[in-house]
């Protein structure tokens, strides 16, 4: 009965690749790479220390993950709160106690990239490029909307300074893609989410390709070459758009180390992990100039350097903490925060300390700006994520029915839910 949907959108495939997918958290797969003739297993005891269950068949919820980017998230918030906001001269309220430490909250951003290489590649291993996409779009695009509305309303009820919220900017933000359209972002963080979409693109392809599963090493290789090139010689901004090259060595090594845990064994994969590794870091010298530029003032790049070995420090530790650490409600609620929290807080957050300040005092304004985020985050990751994503599979069934009329009388892209228990073709959950 699912032969006509499954011939155009691709059958799921569980075998010989058993998989989880997970776009919300870090759920990944085990699956065991193509291993090429005469290469050699890395140091047996080298991969169970920093991989523990690499080469394992079968699926888990990483924990330790979902933690770690709640701890990315809350970084990022203090960047903006303790120094970028006041710095920059988006807000009032300053806090030149905490400005030394808070600046470097901004690696939080490289700590999502990292976890989005290694669950990324995870989710697209066994899907076809449709259920990808649509995975990533229902994953990013109801909390968008809310979040981004919630932070035009804030803004424009405590009047924050600068260009007013217009009806043409929030429309155009609907988009994710604001800035092509002739209108800025409705929140400065949603920079980065561009740069996630645009790795979710070339994700994309490479499944449409067929070289995702068979060439991905190859493919990591050109990348992080152009990617060294464009960094070290020209800093062509187009190109840093579109390939992302900026950021490239943090994606491709989360994407490099859940191969090594899902059982590549070949040493050019670890010597192309050392390389991302290494160019990763060559990214304190670009950080360098852009303190310079926006806010002249200057970053420690030989403690740079340490914290870009931190990152790969608190990755490993997160995936090792998932031995024992079980995904728990709790667990699941924080790994779900994240998301919403990193859009909603920036603007929004600016306007309500500057309007709390004068009456609470700064450091309760920073506190309670901080909680309202969180508890904004909750209430989107918990009621209007789930709803949206309703809405928008009725959508996509609806368009799909007009699309291909037949197909979908037999089955419906996304089960409805009076449907059967294993109905339904991509989940997205």
């Amino acid at each position: 009965m699912t032969r006509a949907v499954e011939k155009r959108f691709g059958k799921r495939e569980t075998a010989p690749q058993p998989r989880a997918c997970g776009s919300g958290g870090a759920k990944v797969a085990y699956a065991r790479a193509a291993e090429p003739a005469g290469t050699e297993a890395a140091p047996s005891a080298v991969r169970r220390a920093l991989f523990p269950g690499a080469g394992r068949h079968g699926a888990d919820r990483l924990a330790g993950l979902d933690i770690l980017r709640l701890v990315a998230a809350l970084a990022v918030v203090m960047y903006h709160f303790g120094y970028a906001g006041g710095t920059r001269g988006l807000m009032d309220t300053t806090y030149p106690a905490i400005a030394d430490i808070a600046k470097y909250g901004f690696l939080g951003v490289d700590l999502f990239f990292l976890i989005s290489g290694f669950v990324i590649t995870a989710s697209a291993y066994g899907r076809s490029w449709h259920q990808f996409a649509i995975s990533r779009f229902l994953r990013l695009y109801p909390a968008h909307v809310v979040c981004m509305t919630t932070t035009a309303i804030v803004v424009a009820l405590l009047a924050m300074r600068g260009t007013p919220v217009t009806p043409m900017q929030w429309l155009a933000n609907l988009t994710m893609l604001s800035p092509a359209l002739g209108q800025p972002f409705m929140d400065g963080a949603y920079w980065s989410i561009v740069i996630e979409i645009v790795f979710y693109g070339w994700v994309a392809v490479m499944v449409a390709t067929g070289v995702f599963e068979r060439r991905l090493l190859t493919i990591l290789t050109v990348w992080l070459a152009i990617s060294y090139v464009n960094e070290v010689m020209f800093q062509y901004r187009p190109m840093r758009f579109a390939v992302a090259t900026e950021y490239a060595a943090m994606f491709a090594g989360g994407m490099l180390i859940q191969r090594l845990r899902a059982g590549e064994r070949s040493p050019y994969a670890w010597a192309l992990l050392g390389f991302a590794f290494g160019l990763g870091g060559l990214h304190a010298f670009e950080v360098q100039r852009m303190f310079a530029r926006l806010y002249a003032d200057t970053v420690d790049v030989p403690l740079l350097l340490a914290l870009h070995v931190a990152l790969y420090a608190l990755f490993i530790g997160g995936l090792w903490l998932s031995r024992s650490l079980p995904s728990t409600r709790m667990v699941l609620t924080i790994g779900g925060l994240t998301y919403p929290l990193y859009l909603v807080h920036q603007q929004a957050g600016y306007a309500l300390i500057d309007a709390l300040a004068p009456v609470l005092g700064s450091v309760q304004a920073l506190g309670l700006a901080i909680l309202l985020a969180l508890v904004c985050a909750y209430l989107v990751h918990r009621y209007a994520e789930p709803a949206g994503r309703r809405v928008l599979k009725t959508a996509i069934n609806a368009a799909y029915a007009l699309w291909r009329p037949s197909q979908a009388m037999l089955q419906p892209l996304f089960a409805t839910p009076s449907a059967k228990p294993g109905q339904g073709l991509a989940r997205a959950s």
